[in-house]
C-alpha cells in the first residue's frame, strides 16, 4: 500500500529534538508542514537567555524570513485566544446538549452565507479559526453516538486538496494554543472519520512531536482486533503507520503494543516490512533472512509459536481472514508478508549452484523453513503452486554443508515434507524428494562424522520409515511436531505419496532392521541430548517386533547402549528395557506361538558390569588387600569366612530343554571377553538400568508362566547367585537421592522392588538417615589403623579397652562406603565379643549405627553374615555348617537360634528383630514366587488322574490347596517367631529388681513393639498366638506393651476361646480378659467380660472336685480386676463369689479334719497384697499356707477376694 511520507524522518527527529542547525540544511518543501511550529517558536519569548538560544532564534528567524506563508501564520497566532476558548467551551457544551445530529445551531460560527470552503477561503484568520473548530467538534461529537457501521464525514473543508495546507496549519495553531480543550489523542481519532485524515494527523503530531506516544498509543488501543476487515481500520492502519515512517525509532514499539494488546495485526506486519526494508535499504543488499532483511521471519515465527495462547490464535486469525479477501479488495498485508517470503526464497535460490546451499545461508533458509511449516500448520495457509510450492521444494532439496547447522536444515526439511505434503502433490516434485531423501541415505554417515553432531538426521530418517512401515502415522505426526517445536496438524490421508517413498523408494523393512543394528550407540546418552537418536529408531523397532520378524538380534545393540549410558537418563531407556524384555518372553501374536524371540542378556555381561562395583566377592577381597599392609595379607581373617554365605548357583533353564520346542531365540554371537570389555560410561546408570531390566525380566516371566507353560517354551532363569551379588539397596539410595537423574526410572524400579524384594523396601529403611560421627573422637590419638585385623582384635578387646573399640567405631561412621563395606565381615564375625559382661552401653549403641550404616549398602549379604556372626559355633556338641542365605530364608527362625545373651542385650536384640522380621518377608516372597515358577497346570499334569475317583485333578484345586498350604507355612513361621520372643520375655531370678530389671523391661519394650506391628499386620497372627496360649506372667506386659491388643476385642475371638474343652485355655482367656478391662474399658470389653463371669459359673457347677477348686484358686485375681475395671459387673462378680464361698466352705467340711480358723486366716494382710499386686516387678505372691490344707487355705482367700472386690469396686475414687 504506498503512502506519501508528509513529514520526512530527518526532518520530525530534528524537530523532536530541537536540532536547529539540521531544519536550516532542508528545503523549504520539507519543512513546510512543520511551519506553524517554528512560526510560534520565534514569536513566544524564551525563558532561556543564554548565547545558544540567541543563536538558534536567529537562525529560525533566516529560516522564516524567506517564506511567504510565514504572515498568515503570524496572522493566526495574533488573535484573541481566550475569547476564542470561552467560546469554544460553549460550543463544546452545546455539543454535549444537542450531540451530532444538530448541525444548523453553533456558537462558534453563525450567519454562515455561503459554504463552508468559501467561507474559509475568504475569512480572516479569526474566522478561519472559529471555521474549523466549529467543523471538528460537530465530527467529534458525531463520532460519540452509537454507529453499527464507519462513519465518515463528508466537508468541503476537509474533502478539498487545495485547502489542506490552510486547514494543516489552522490546526496545528489551534491544538497549541488550546491544549486544554483539544487533546491530541481525541482530534486524531476524529481526524480518522474524514478526508485526508491521516495526512492531518502526522502534521498535527510532527508539529507537536512530545504527542507521539499519546496519539499512537489511543490509535492503536481503539483499533479492532483484524484492522482489515473494516474500513476504518484500513484508515487507522494508514495513519499509524505513516507516524512509524514519520519516526522509525518508535516503530518497533509500536509493534509490540499490537502484540500486547493484541490488535491491528496487519499493521504489525507493515512495520516489520517497513523496518526490514529500511534495514535491507541502509546496507545497501536484498533482503534475506536475519539481520540484513529485518526480523521478520522471526518475529512472525515468534507470533505463531508464541507461548501466549490469545496472541496465537489472534495471529493465525489474522492469517485466516487474509486468505479470504476477494481479488477486487485492496492488497492485504498478509499478501504483503507473502511477496516478501518468497522474494527471500527466491534470493535463497538465487545463490545456490548445483543445488548446494552456502554455509552462509544456512541457518537463515533454515529459519523461512520452520516459518512457513508454522504457516501452514497453525494458520492454515495455502502455499501457491507457481511460486511458493517451487520455490520450497527447490529450497528443502538443497544440499547443505556437513556441520551442525545443515544437520539442522536437513532435519527441518524432512519434516517439511511431512508438514506440508502439498510440496510433492506433483510426479516430477516426488521424484525430486525421493532423490533427495536418498541422497540423504547416501551421505548419512559423512554428515554424523563431519559435523561432530551426536543426533544427525540419520535417526529421524530410520524411525520415519519405521513408523511408515508399521502404519503408526500419528506417530509421525508426533515426531515432526516434537522436531519443529510446533503443533503439526496433517491428514494421515494426505501423506500417502511420502510414504510411498520411503517404504518402496527408499528403505524397505529388511533394510530398515538392518540398517538400525549397525548404527552405533549414542555415547554418554542423557537426556540432555536434543533431537532423534538410533535409541528412538530402535525402540518403536523393537516395538513392532520388526526385529524378531527378520531375525535380526539386537541384544548387543542395546546391552553396549545400557553401558554407554549417562545421567540425567535418557526418558526412552526405561521404555526400550521394556520393550526388549516383552520381545524375549511374550509372543506378538494372538496365538501365544512365534518362531523367533530376541536374546536375553547373559549373567556373565551383568556382571561384567557390576564387577566394577565394591561389593563383589572379587572387589571386595582386593579391597582388603588395598586396606592391608604387605605383612597382614598373609593371614588368614576370620571374617573371609563369612563369605562363603552367598547362594551359589548357575543359570538355570526352566521348564528343562525339550526336543518338542519350536522357538529359538536369535544369538548375537557375542565373545565373553567382548562383554567384559564394553566401556561403561557411567557405572551407576548402567547399573541402575541392569538392575530394572532383572526385575522387569523375573516380573514379566512369573506373570506369564501359565502361558509359557501353555507353549511349551523354555526361557532363561536368572540364577539366584547373580541377584545375591547385586547391591540393591545401595543403588536404590543412590537413585532415590538422584531422582531427577532418574526421573522416567526411578518409580518403576520402586515397584518392581515392592513385588520381589519388600524386604528391602521396609518403612524404617526410607526414614533411615545416616548418622553424625562424634567429632571429638574423630582427634583423639593415637590414630588407629583399619584394617579387617585391627577390627577385630577392637572387638575381642572390647571388654578390657572399650574406648579403643568406641574411637574405631566412631571413625567407620566417617568412611565413604567404598572404605567401610570392606571391613563388614571383620565387623559381623566379632560381634559375639559385644556380649561378654562389663560392654558400654555406647559402644553397643555406635555398633548399631555402624550395622546400620552398612545395613543401607549391601543388606542381605550383612544380614547372612550377621546372623552366622551370632549362632553358637557348636550344636549339641558338634560343629555346625555354615549357612547360606537360602538355608535361612528357608527356615527363618535360625535367626532366633542365637546365643541366649542376645536376648538381654537391647542393641543387638534390636538387629535380631529387624533381621527377623526382614527373613519372614523374604520367606514369604520366596514361597510365592516358588508357586509362580511351578504353575498349578504342570502339577496337574505330573499328577495325572486320580486314582480313587477316577477323575484328574484340576489345576484350580491344586492352586488353592497349595495357596492354603503356604499360608499356614507363613502363620506357623511367624506365630513360632512370636513364642520364641515370648518365651525371651520371662523373668529369671537375677532380674527382679535392679539394673537386670531395667534390662528386662527395655527387651520387653523392645519385644511388644515388633509383636504389635506383627499382629496389625495380620490379626490372624494374634488370634493364632492366643490360641496356642503362653505363660500368664507376660499377659500383664503384653497387654500394657502391645497396643493392638485391642482387636482381641474388636474382632471378636475370646468367647471361642472360652469355648474351647481345655481349661488351662478357658482360664487364660479369663485372664486376659481382665488385664483387657483395665486397659480397654470399653462396652465391647464389659460384655465379653460378663461372658467370662458367667462361663466361671457355668464350670464351676460341671467339672470334678480338683478341676473346681483349681478354677476358684486361678480366678480369684482376675476377678478383682474385672471388677476394678467394670464397677457395674459387681452384681454378677459377687454372686460368683458367693457360689466359690460356698463350694470351698463344703470342700472344707468333709475334711477329716478342718483347720481351725486363726490358722487358715493368718497373715491375712499378706494374702490381700498378694491378690492385689500382679505385676512382675512385685514378684509372686508369698504361699502364707504350707501348713494349710488347700481346701481351707482356698476358703480363706475366696473370703479375702469378697473384701477385696468390694473395696475395689464400690469404694474406689474411680467410678464410672
Amino acid at each position: 500500500m504506498p503512502v506519501a511520507t508528509p513529514v520526512s524522518p530527518r526532518v520530525f527527529k530534528a524537530i523532536e529534538k530541537s536540532d536547529i542547525h539540521t531544519l536550516a540544511c532542508c528545503r523549504e518543501e520539507d519543512i513546510r508542514a512543520i511551519l506553524p511550529c517554528l512560526v510560534r517558536m520565534s514569536l513566544i519569548a524564551p525563558l532561556d537567555h543564554s548565547e545558544e538560544c540567541i543563536a538558534g532564534r536567529k537562525v529560525i528567524l533566516r529560516i522564516l524570513s524567506g517564506i511567504e506563508v510565514v504572515n498568515s501564520l503570524v496572522a493566526l497566532l495574533s488573535i484573541d485566544f481566550p475569547a476564542l476558548e470561552a467560546d469554544v467551551k460553549k460550543e463544546q457544551q452545546l455539543r454535549q446538549k444537542l450531540g451530532g445530529g444538530n448541525q444548523g445551531e453553533s456558537v462558534l460560527v453563525q450567519n454562515l452565507a455561503n459554504g463552508l470552503a468559501l467561507e474559509f477561503e475568504c475569512s480572516d484568520p479569526t474566522r478561519r479559526l472559529r471555521l474549523l473548530l466549529s467543523e471538528l467538534l460537530l465530527v467529534m461529537a458525531q463520532i460519540r453516538e452509537p454507529r453499527q457501521d464507519f462513519y465518515h464525514k463528508a466537508s468541503e473543508l476537509f474533502d478539498n486538496p487545495c485547502y489542506l495546507e490552510e486547514v494543516s496549519d489552522v490546526l496545528c495553531i489551534a491544538l497549541a494554543e488550546l491544549p486544554a480543550l483539544l487533546p491530541p489523542a481525541e482530534v486524531a481519532e476524529a481526524l480518522l472519520h474524514v478526508t485526508n485524515g491521516p495526512m492531518l494527523i502526522s502534521r498535527m503530531v510532527a508539529n507537536q512531536p512530545d504527542c507521539f506516544r499519546e496519539v499512537v498509543t489511543g490509535l492503536v488501543m481503539n483499533g479492532d482486533k483484524q484492522d482489515e476487515d473494516v474500513p476504518g481500520g484500513m484508515l487507522r492502519l494508514q495513519a499509524v503507520r505513516t507516524l512509524c515512517q514519520m519516526n522509525p525509532s518508535q516503530a518497533l514499539n509500536v509493534r509490540t503494543l499490537c502484540v500486547e494488546q493484541c490488535r491491528m495485526p496487519g499493521l504489525a506486519i507493515y512495520l516489520t516490512l517497513d523496518a526490514g526494508k529500511a534495514n535491507a535499504g541502509g546496507m545497501g543488499g536484498s533482503s534475506l533472512c536475519g539481520g540484513e532483511g529485518g526480523d521478520v521471519v522471526s518475529y512472525v515465527t515468534g507470533l505463531l509459536l508464541s507461548p501466549n495462547q490469545p496472541q496465537r490464535s489472534w495471529f493465525a486469525q489474522f492469517v485466516k481472514s487474509g486468505q479470504r479477501r476477494k481479488y477486487d479488495q485492496p492488497a492485504s498485508a498478509l499478501v504483503a508478508l507473502r511477496t516478501d517470503l518468497s522474494e527471500r526464497l527466491r534470493n535463497f535460490l538465487l545463490f545456490n549452484s548445483n543445488d548446494t546451499l552456502p554455509d552462509s545461508q544456512v541457518i537463515h533458509a533454515t529459519a523461512l523453513l520452520r516459518l512457513y511449516c508454522a504457516l501452514k500448520s497453525l494458520a492454515n495457509l495455502k502455499f501457491s503452486e507457481d511460486t511458493e510450492i517451487m520455490y520450497l521444494l527447490q529450497l528443502v532439496t538443497c544440499r547443505p554443508p556437513p556441520s551442525a547447522a545443515g544437520v539442522r536444515f536437513v532435519s527441518t526439511g524432512l519434516c517439511m515434507l511431512i508438514a506440508c505434503p502439498s510440496l510433492i502433490s506433483s510426479q516430477d516434485n516426488e521424484r525430486r524428494a525421493s532423490e533427495w531423501i536418498k541422497w540423504l541415505v547416501k551421505e548419512e554417515a559423512y554428515f554424523a562424522g563431519a559435523s561432530g553432531v551426536s543426533s544427525s538426521f540419520g535417526a529421524m530418517l530410520l524411525l520415519m520409515a519405521i513408523h511408515f512401515h508399521v502404519q503408526q502415522l500419528s506417530a509421525i505426526i508426533e515426531l515432526v511436531s516434537a522436531a519443529l517445536g510446533m503443533k503439526v496438524i496433517t491428514r494421515a490421508s494426505s501423506l500417502g505419496r511420502i510414504k510411498y517413498i520411503f517404504t518402496h523408494d527408499v528403505f524397505t523393512e529388511q533394510v530398515v532392521t538392518a540398517h538400525a543394528v549397525k548404527v552405533p550407540v549414542t555415547t554418554g546418552l542423557n537426556a540432555n541430548i536434543p533431537g532423534f537418536l538410533p535409541v528412538h529408531c530402535v525402540y518403536h523397532q523393537l516395538k513392532s517386533r520388526m526385529f524378531t520378524k527378520h531375525k535380526v538380534p539386537i541384544k548387543d545393540w542395546i546391552y553396549n547402549q545400557i553401558c554407554a549410558s549417562s545421567t540425567p537418563l535418557h526418558p526412552v531407556m526405561p521404555q526400550l528395557i521394556e520393550v526388549y524384555v516383552n520381545s524375549i518372553i511374550l509372543s506378538s501374536n494372538k496365538g501365544g506361538m512365534s518362531d523367533h524371540f530376541n536374546e536375553p542378556i547373559s549373567e556373565e555381561e551383568i556382571m561384567a558390569v557390576f564387577s566394577q562395583s565394591i561389593f563383589t566377592e572379587k572387589n571386595s577381597g582386593k579391597c582388603h588387600e588395598k586396606h592391608q599392609k604387605p605383612g597382614q595379607r598373609r593371614g588368614a581373617l576370620r571374617g573371609n569366612q563369612l563369605r562363603r554365605f552367598a547362594v551359589r548357583g548357575k543359570a538355570a533353564l526352566t521348564p528343562p530343554t525339550t526336543s518338542t520346542s519350536k522357538t529359538s531365540h536369535l544369538s548375537s554371537q557375542t565373545s565373553p571377553t567382548t562383554c567384559c570389555n564394553t566401556p561403561v560410561a557411567s557405572i551407576m546408570t548402567s547399573q541402575l538400568l541392569l538392575l530394572y531390566y532383572l526385575l522387569l525380566y523375573e516380573d514379566v516371566r512369573l506373570t506369564n508362566s501359565h502361558q509359557l507353560l501353555a507353549s511349551s517354551r523354555r526361557v532363561l532363569s536368572y540364577s539366584p547367585h547373580l541377584f545375591a551379588q547385586l547391591p540393591i539397596r545401595y543403588l536404590l539410595s543412590h537413585a532415590q537421592k538422584e531422582q531427577r537423574l532418574y526421573a522416567g526410572l526411578y518409580s518403576p524400579l520402586v515397584k518392581l522392588l515392592v513385588s520381589h524384594y519388600p524386604q528391602l523396601c521396609l518403612v524404617e529403611d526410607w526414614l533411615y538417615q545416616t548418622p553424625s560421627a562424634n567429632s571429638r573422637l574423630g582427634i583423639l590419638p593415637p590414630p588407629l589403623p583399619l584394617d579387617p585385623q585391627s577390627v577385630i582384635r577392637a572387638m575381642e578387646d572390647a571388654a578390657h579397652n572399650p574406648g579403643q573399640v568406641l574411637v574405631l567405631l566412631d571413625r567407620l561412621l566417617r568412611m565413604p562406603p567404598y572404605q567401610l563395606w570392606p571391613l563388614a565381615g571383620s565387623l559381623v564375625s566379632s560381634v559375639k565379643c559385644l556380649l561378654k559382661p562389663g560392654i558400654p552401653r555406647r559402644v553397643l549403641d555406635t555398633y548399631k549405627q555402624v550395622w546400620m550404616r552398612l545395613n543401607s549398602l549391601f543388606p542381605r549379604r550383612l544380614w547372612a553374615m550377621t546372623v552366622e556372626g551370632l549362632l553358637p559355633a557348636e550344636i549339641h556338641g558338634k560343629v555346625r555348617r555354615a549357612l547360606s542365605e537360602d538355608d535361612i530364608i528357608l527356615d527363618p527362625l535360625y535367626v532366633l537360634r542365637c546365643d541366649d545373651e542376645v536376648y538381654r542385650c537391647a542393641p543387638l536384640l534390636h538387629l535380631v528383630i529387624y533381621m527377623l522380621q526382614v527373613y519372614l518377608l523374604s520367606s514369604r516372597t520366596f514361597l510365592s514366587q516358588q508357586m509362580q515358577n511351578r504353575p498349578a497346570a504342570a502339577i496337574s499334569h505330573n499328577l495325572g488322574t486320580n486314582t480313587s475317583t477316577g477323575t484328574a485333578t484340576s489345576p484350580q484345586t491344586i492352586e488353592e490347596e497349595r495357596e492354603k498350604l503356604r499360608g499356614a507355612l507363613v502363620l506357623t513361621q511367624e506365630s513360632a517367631a512370636v513364642q520364641i520372643l515370648l518365651e525371651a520375655c520371662l523373668m529369671k531370678e537375677r532380674e527382679k529388681d535392679g539394673a537386670g530389671a531395667l534390662i528386662l523391661q527395655e527387651v520387653r519394650s523392645i519385644v511388644c513393639s515388633y509383636i504389635h506391628q506383627a499382629f496389625l499386620k495380620d490379626t490372624t497372627l494374634a488370634k493364632l498366638v492366643h490360641f496356642q496360649g503362653y505363660p500368664g506372667e507376660l499377659l500383664g506386659p503384653v497387654v500394657r506393651g502391645v497396643p493392638s491388643m485391642h482387636i482381641a476385642i474388636g474382632l471378636n475371638w475370646i468367647p471361642e476361646l472360652l469355648q474351647l474343652p481345655d481349661l488351662e485355655k478357658q482360664l487364660f482367656a479369663i485372664e486376659l480378659t481382665s488385664h483387657l478391662a483395665l486397659q480397654n474399658a470399653m462396652p465391647s470389653t464389659l460384655s465379653i467380660s460378663r461372658l467370662g463371669i458367667n462361663t466361671l459359673a457355668t464350670l464351676l457347677s460341671v467339672l470334678s472336685k480338683n478341676k473346681r477348686l483349681k478354677i476358684i484358686k486361678e480366678s480369684l485375681p482376675s476377678l478383682v480386676a474385672i471388677g476394678r475395671a467394670f464397677p457395674a459387673l459387681t452384681d454378677d462378680l459377687l454372686h460368683l463369689m458367693v457360689m466359690y464361698g460356698r463350694v470351698a466352705a463344703a470342700q472344707s467340711g468333709l475334711l477329716a479334719a478342718p483347720a481351725p480358723k486363726s490358722i487358715a486366716f493368718q497373715d491375712e494382710n499378706i494374702l490381700v497384697d498378694g491378690i492385689e499386686k500382679m505385676d512382675y516387678e512385685e514378684g509372686p505372691p508369698v504361699d502364707v499356707f504350707r501348713s494349710v490344707p488347700q481346701e481351707d487355705s482356698l476358703y480363706a482367700q475366696v473370703i479375702t477376694t469378697f473384701k477385696m472386690l468390694v473395696k475395689e469396686s464400690t469404694m474406689s475414687h474411680n467410678l464410672y
